[in-house]
């Protein structure tokens, strides 16, 4: 067979298994088309410090994110996480890198890799997706930034939690508060770490992740995700900033 005629064939393979709409409006097209990417950019954070939901979670060491999760960015990480579009694997985990990468420089490692921790997902919604969104993620943040990062799926529920979606900023808190341990804490000890989301909202999951990777022993524990949710009432700026000193 040619090479010719196997392109045909694999091109015409993919077009029954691979979405061939845009994840951001759904117009038949390439996965993300230049109106959305455009303003997918649109979206980008105003500031590149560490950001904080108000009001900020007790102990709070800051957090590195890229976009505000509205419009089109809201779109598609609820296509990658909930519609199974892995083909947004690589742009997303391109803005987590940016993320990861400049809490790398907030959190200097001497020696080893940092060990990229995704926050762990309810065994429930595992079941339902089928894998780990953040761990694919993370996966693939470690191939674009090499031997500085190493993936450390260590996090795991101790415990079945309620979903987050519903529930207010102190419920999220007491849903999750004791709900993650380190499987192998030796694993982690002395080790820092970037401890790593898709989206920051009230913190309560980052925070938990953060206590939990600390009681097992771990090294400095900084924060990365691929979006913050901004403020829902009128007011244009986002409900982050930067923690006091």
């Amino acid at each position: 067979m040619g090479t010719a005629t196997m392109t045909a064939v694999l091109g015409a393979a993919l077009d029954l298994v691979l979405p061939r709409d845009c994840a951001g409006c759904g117009r038949p097209g390439p996965t993300l088309c230049p109106a959305c990417s455009d303003e997918l950019a649109g979206s980008a954070l105003d500031e590149t410090g560490p950001v904080a939901p108000v009001p900020v979670p007790a102990e709070w060491p800051g957090c590195s994110g890229t976009l505000r999760y509205e419009g089109v960015s809201a779109r598609v990480m609820k296509s990658f996480k909930d519609d199974g579009r892995r083909d947004l694997t690589d742009p997303l985990a391109r803005l987590l890198a940016d993320a990861v990468g400049r809490e790398l420089m907030r959190h200097p490692a001497g020696g080893g890799p940092v060990l990229l921790v995704p926050v762990p997902s309810d065994p429930s919604a595992v079941r339902r997706r089928g894998d780990r969104p953040t761990l694919v993620l993370v996966r693939r943040v470690a191939h674009l930034l090499g031997p500085a990062v190493e993936p450390a799926p260590v996090l795991t529920m101790a415990r079945r939690t309620a979903d987050q979606a519903g529930l207010g900023r102190q419920a999220r808190q007491d849903n999750l508060k004791g709900a993650m341990r380190v499987r192998t804490p030796e694993s982690v000890r002395g080790r820092p770490c970037v401890l790593v989301d898709d989206v920051l909202t009230s913190g309560a999951t980052l925070g938990e992740g953060r206590r939990a990777l600390r009681a097992a022993g771990s090294g400095s524990v900084g924060m990365a995700v691929c979006m913050v949710t901004p403020r829902r009432s009128p007011p244009p700026a986002l409900p982050f900033r930067r923690p006091a000193d």
